[in-house]
């Protein structure tokens, strides 16, 4: 018995010596193999074959193989990306540099170590390449190129986020076409252009140059006097007039067009007064104090209402299912639907002359049209013969218990009506009076 177990004993150590062997074996076939890959300079092949020696036969030599060709590729990749970086060659050279630090941080189980001031190379390289795009692009500046400017400091910021140079020169590539666009208009005389120009330059840098100083020249050449006048039209109410006007007037202040300036000159005959007064040869830069700095009206907007018509209709009344208005099912009530009616028509010419000339700039009729509608539901319970009532007559008994609550329509008063037409005439007016341009 105890010769059969020294007998399978003996044979295990045999088969597991044969085994050690045969993997010494193996991993020494592997290995031989990746030296000869290696130094033929196939080192990635090489690399396979270290790599199944160390991890499929565990002979550690293939790990030492392993990092010795990891690191080969290593100081290539580094090495590369360098050379391409001096020839400025930047783009590849970035690639080439970022690919590298990628390996490294793969074959971090190898701890290969990068090449002395690899990483100083890849950021000399970057701000080498950040100076030249910028020397490009702010030559490119210099010649109102753009667009192509702003190619090169796209490409900066991707590389530095946080470059304020390039992002200074991203201003001035928005801000000078709008800069030079603004000092042309002037030179033309083109006011409202100049301004809208040297506004978007301090809406981008207040501090630009001149530009809020030129904005304000522009403002002040370009800025023109109104005075509005509503004729009187004996047909409407003047209340009505009155309420329009200060509606118009109103909106005028609060326009867009910052040229606009709305003079309160109620009464259209001190505006004539006022520009007889300025031709006159008396009317000189010294008298004019005198005469109370007269700001003088350039424009005369005048409106008058053409058309007006306020009408209130009467009730209408018509029969109508009982059960599904009301709720009530009997025939001895009957229900009706009330209905009424209120409109507002009203057209408003405008004119927009000068006020030495008289030529006329604009002229439009503004019409509004709208009604309003009221409803509601009513029932009348039907009379029956009766000899104990004094009328002869009374009401049915009707069963009023699901007698639906209906809230009714309430008609709008005229004044709300009225108040609607304010708001749409003098919006429209003061939109086209926004748009215009001398």
């Amino acid at each position: 018995m105890k010769t059969v177990i020294l007998y399978k004993l003996n044979l295990h150590i045999i088969l597991l010596i044969a085994i050690v062997l045969v993997s010494c074996s193996q991993g020494k076939r592997l290995m031989k193999d990746g030296a000869a890959l290696e130094n033929g300079g196939l080192r990635q092949e090489a690399y396979t074959k270290y790599e199944a020696a160390y991890y499929d036969y565990n002979y550690a030599l293939g790990m030492v193989g392993m990092k010795r060709i990891s690191q080969s590729i290593l100081d290539s990749k580094f090495a590369n990306a360098q050379m391409m970086c001096m020839s400025e060659n930047f783009d590849a050279a970035l690639t080439a540099f970022e690919d590298a630090i990628a390996y490294k941080n793969q074959m971090v189980h190898l701890e290969l170590n990068a090449p002395l001031n690899a990483y100083e190379n890849y950021s000399q390289c970057k701000q080498n390449y950040i100076d030249k795009l910028y020397a490009e692009a702010e030559q490119l500046v210099l010649t109102e190129q753009y667009t192509k400017a702003q190619n090169h400091i796209s490409r900066i910021l991707s590389i530095d986020r946080n470059n304020q140079k390039a992002e200074y020169l991203d201003i001035l590539c928005n801000v000078l076409p709008n800069y030079n666009a603004g000092k042309k208009a002037m030179e033309l005389g083109l006011w409202r252009e100049g301004y809208v120009h040297f506004d978007e330059v301090c809406k981008s840098d207040a501090g630009f140059k001149d530009a809020i100083t030129l904005r304000a020249e522009c403002l002040k050449r370009g800025a023109f006097a109104v005075a509005y006048k509503l004729k009187d039209n004996k047909s409407t109410a003047n209340t009505v007039e009155e309420a329009l006007a200060t509606a118009i007037k109103s909106n005028l202040l609060k326009s867009q067009n910052p040229f606009l300036e709305l003079l309160e000159r109620d009464d259209l005959d001190i505006v004539i007064r006022e520009q007889q007064i300025s031709l006159s040869p008396e009317f000189d830069s010294e008298n004019s104090n005198s005469l109370g700095q007269l700001k003088l009206a350039k424009y005369i907007l005048s409106g008058e209402i053409v058309y007006f018509k306020s009408e209130l209709l009467p009730t209408t009344s018509m029969t109508c299912d009982c059960g599904s208005k009301l709720g009530i099912y009997s025939d001895k009530v009957d229900c009706y639907e009330v209905r009424q009616k209120r409109t507002l028509n009203v057209s408003y010419k405008y004119q927009l002359i000068d006020a030495v000339s008289g030529k006329l700039y604009l002229s439009d009729v503004v019409s509004f049209e709208t009604e309003d509608n009221s409803l509601k539901y009513e029932y009348e319970i039907k009379k029956k013969f009766s000899i104990t009532s004094p009328t002869l007559t009374k009401d049915h008994d009707v069963n009023l218990s699901g007698l639906k609550n209906t809230t009714p329509d309430i008609l709008l008063t005229e004044q709300d009506l009225l108040l609607k037409m304010y708001a749409e005439i003098s919006y429209k007016v003061a939109k086209a009076m926004e748009k215009f341009s001398p």
